[in-house]
């Protein structure tokens, strides 16, 4: 292997360290087998000249025994191996796979701005299966084989160091072979894993978009799309397949030629009588034994190679600068009671051309009611998304009460803000699950109480199990009104004394919308609300409204100020409210 790849094994080797003494127990198990399989080969030698040929009759009776009793040995020897570097190899797919999850639940909005959710999946479980059979599986391989290979050495040579050399000789032909299936092996592995993140990301992209997808009659288009992934996927894997079969049958034609050898010179040797015939078969089993771990070592290149690729994709994964991390010395945030400031605040993604917030300057008192407004990607969710540290500023600084929110634990910040966005996150469990996320201790009558105070109480009791309902994948057997009341439910249960309203009530019928209001007004109660609203109704009573506009700050006031000063918001305004099918009166 190369320079850098010998790194990057090594460094996949590190996760068996935690199993050292289960992996020196299973190397012990290996040395057992390797000389009982030694053993085999030595004693045909006996057997031939001395039990067959007459010369001592009691060897026919106690070989016999030796032999069950070493295949007793070698069978528990390598049940031992087996069980034991399976198990090391599930706790490494388990270590890596928490690792992997740890490391991505740590990252910040920008890392998966710009990342397909199938193609991180695709490494969560294809890639990490791969690694596995390299620090495992091939792992076992190479250590068995090579002390196999040890122990059968020591056969042919004690027996006759002449044939064990004219054996030996095509053993230097063995490594081309070898090193040129493993670069093979890599390559086609780490074409067939990008093939795999592909397929995984549009399988995910379909299945979340089958409404639209049915809707637009594409169903045809998709499976084509499907196909095509589907068939390069199929190509990597034969490139794999082919130099699997490729290698068995050159490695099989080398150990041919080194067999003819030891066939014709011993041969001529027993034919001389400078050998016994004894000798020669005990030589030629012992040779035959010492080519098949050779053998096997390819295939075990071949698994190393295959993990050494998916190694790259997972360590890219795994080295990716956390953005977005407590600081040395980050300190809890105490209650808030005071202020929350953007100075001069500044934002640009990573990758991006231009800057998505510009010097934005303003502050919320505690108890305040601060609505955001301005035109599709105006920076209105970037600029929230800064409060709870879901993102750093690029420039500047956002404090709450005085505490630059970078100085302080995320755990503490978090814990005191409450977020409703307008794309409902519901997850897979029960009502009750999803009402009393992150919370350890239950209590049914706070739950309840909050349930009836987002309005959603009533419909929660009509459904077949009630609170512990299932609400399936992103609470697919609830209309975007219950979903939403099940998060202003959620957002009341924390009680957290900032709240975030990110256009909590779009999309959303002229009924739901009344009752998800009613809910929200509940929620805002004695809190600090920074709440996007797409329409501009909801928020004409907010203690002020900033108006947004390419990342900058344009106005900022009350919803008359701002009318009455004829800028952005009040041509906003118009653009919604001057159609006479539509007026403000209709949308309270």
């Amino acid at each position: 292997m190369a320079a850098d790849s010998t790194q990057l094994y090594r460094r996949l080797l590190q996760f068996l360290l935690p199993y050292k003494g289960r992996l020196s127990i299973a190397v012990a198990c290996m040395v057992v087998l390797a000389a009982c399989t030694a053993a085999m080969a030595w004693i045909l030698k006996p057997v031939l000249d001395e039990a067959l040929s007459g010369k001592n009759s009691e060897l026919i009776y106690l070989i016999p025994l030796a032999v069950i009793v070493l295949y007793l040995v070698k069978g528990a020897a390598y049940f031992g191996q087996a069980y034991l570097m399976g198990y090391i190899g599930q706790r490494v797919i388990f270590d890596l796979r928490n690792l992997l999850y740890e490391r991505l639940t740590a990252q910040s909005l920008n890392f998966f701005a710009h990342r397909k959710t199938g193609e991180l999946l695709a490494r969560l479980s294809y890639d990490v299966t791969l690694v596995q059979s390299a620090v495992s599986t091939a792992v076992t391989a190479l250590m068995r084989d090579a002390i196999s290979i040890v122990f059968l050495l020591g056969v042919v040579f004690v027996q006759d160091w002449l044939l064990a050399l004219i054996a030996m000789l095509v053993f230097p032909a063995v490594i081309y072979p070898i090193a040129r299936f493993g670069r093979k092996m890599r390559h086609a592995t780490h074409d067939g894993q990008a093939a795999m993140g592909d397929l995984t990301s549009l399988l995910e992209e379909t299945v979340g978009g089958i409404r639209v997808v049915k809707a637009f009659g594409m169903e045809d288009y998709e499976r084509g799309r499907f196909r095509k992934f589907t068939g390069d996927f199929l190509r990597h894997q034969l490139r794999v397949f082919r130099v699997h079969a490729l290698s068995f049958p050159i490695m099989e034609l080398l150990a041919g030629f080194g067999i003819a050898g030891v066939l014709l010179y011993g041969g001529m040797r027993v034919a001389s009588g400078e050998t016994t015939a004894g000798t020669l078969v005990s030589f030629l089993a012992a040779v035959i034994m010492l080519y098949e771990p050779v053998k096997r070592l390819s295939r075990a290149n071949n698994e190393i190679q295959q993990g050494l690729a998916a190694g790259e994709r997972l360590f890219e994964l795994l080295d990716e600068p956390i953005s977005v991390a407590d600081a040395a010395g980050a300190v809890a945030l105490p209650p808030f009671h005071n202020a929350i400031k953007f100075e001069q605040v500044s934002l640009q993604y990573q990758g991006g051309d231009r800057p998505v917030l510009q010097a934005v300057n303003f502050s919320v008192a505690a108890g305040e009611v601060v609505a955001l407004v301005g035109r599709s990607g105006a920076g209105k969710t970037s600029l929230v998304n800064l409060v709870p540290r879901f993102m750093d500023v690029t420039a500047g600084r956002v404090t709450i009460d005085g505490h630059d929110v970078r100085s302080v634990t995320q755990a503490s910040l978090r814990s005191q803000i409450a977020l409703v966005t307008q794309e409902i996150i519901l997850f897979n469990d029960t009502i009750l699950g999803n009402i009393a996320y992150g919370h350890d201790e239950i209590d049914m009558a706070r739950v309840e109480a909050v349930a009836r105070a987002a309005n959603a109480h009533e419909f929660i009791e009509k459904l077949p199990q009630g609170y512990e309902t299932m609400v399936g994948e992103r609470g697919v057997i609830l209309s975007g009104g219950q979903r939403q009341r099940l998060s202003l439910a959620r957002a009341l249960l924390k009680d957290a004394p900032i709240l975030i309203l990110d256009e909590a009530t779009s999309a959303l019928d002229s009924e739901s919308e009344r009752l998800v209001q009613q809910a929200i007004d509940r929620l805002m109660q004695d809190r600090t609300v920074l709440v996007i609203a797409h329409r501009l109704s909801t928020i004409r009573h907010a203690d002020r409204i900033v108006v947004l506009d390419q990342g900058r700050l344009m106005e900022m006031g009350r919803h008359d100020e701002l009318l009455a000063a004829g800028g952005l918001y009040a041509e906003l305004y118009h653009l919604q409210f001057d159609s006479p099918s539509i007026t403000p009166a209709d949308t309270e």
